[in-house]
């Protein structure tokens, strides 16, 4: 396991630097994957095939701890999908009930005085446009905390007690380490399409509503953007560093440091 983890991590390590959505760092399973990798890697840091028993004790007892911080994870990340599974399904079906669509000039919009784009914003076409981006929009919402909730439900089991020991899910891991970041990718959109929809589906009720939806809909992409730019390619260049020197001097690595 530890040469097969080695083979999988040299052609993402030969780089000078990576990125979250480099290709070479998804097919070493991104943060998620390349940090188990890591840990597999450094059973055997030199490639020589000779472990002494004691090697191979702490690197059961670091295995086990991996996976339960692995299960931490996907518990976690089951919760998220399921609440924004909760409120996006109450979300879809309320707006299809058409009691929602709102009179231009009623008087919690301006009554007569109302501004003439709140009546433009009343146009049918307009409205029938934006129902539709609305419902596409938290149906995909609905999809993406659907396949989190179905993946953890999937993963948890097979990193606890569907398999009996550590070293049966070590092996289990090698062969589905590429499969683990695309739990965190579909929790973040169940909640970003949420986001993104409420402006759309807002519609309906007033151009006011509508009009400050889009505040926490713009932040579906901000905060990817920080969390992109500012967490997760710094910490990818943060675990190549730690690849390239375990490859390149035999060190050893385990929670989180590299000795040579």
């Amino acid at each position: 396991m530890a040469a097969e983890a080695r083979e999988l991590l040299k052609p993402w390590a030969s780089q000078e630097t990576t990125r979250t959505f480099d290709k070479l760092f998804e097919k070493v399973g991104a943060h998620e994957g390349c940090g188990g990798l890591l840990r597999i890697a450094a059973l055997d840091p030199t490639g020589s095939g000779q472990l002494t028993d004691a090697d191979a004790e702490k690197f059961l007892a670091e295995s086990s701890l991996l996976f339960e911080e692995l299960i931490h994870f996907l518990n976690l990340a089951a919760l998220v999908a399921a609440l924004a599974f909760t409120v996006a399904v109450p979300l879809t079906v309320l707006n299809l009930d058409g009691l929602s669509t709102f009179d231009a000039i009623d008087s919690s919009l301006g009554g007569a005085q109302s501004p003439a784009w709140y009546k433009l914003w009343h146009g049918p076409r307009a409205l029938h446009a934006m129902h539709w981006v609305g419902n596409i929009l938290s149906a995909l919402s609905i999809y993406a905390s659907f396949k989190a909730i179905a993946m953890c439900f999937v993963m948890i089991p097979s990193y606890s007690f569907y398999l009996p020991d550590v070293e049966s899910r070590l092996r289990f891991f090698m062969q589905d380490h590429e499969k683990i970041q695309n739990v965190w990718v579909y929790t973040y959109w169940s909640v970003g399409l949420l986001l993104l929809s409420l402006p759309f589906l807002a519609a309906r009720i007033s151009p006011v509503a509508s009009t400050c939806a889009l505040i926490p809909a713009v932040s579906a992409f901000s905060v990817f953007r920080y969390l992109l730019t500012e967490r997760a390619d710094p910490m990818a260049n943060f675990q190549l560093d730690i690849a390239r020197r375990l490859l390149a001097d035999g060190g050893e690595v385990f929670r989180g440091e590299v000795v040579s």
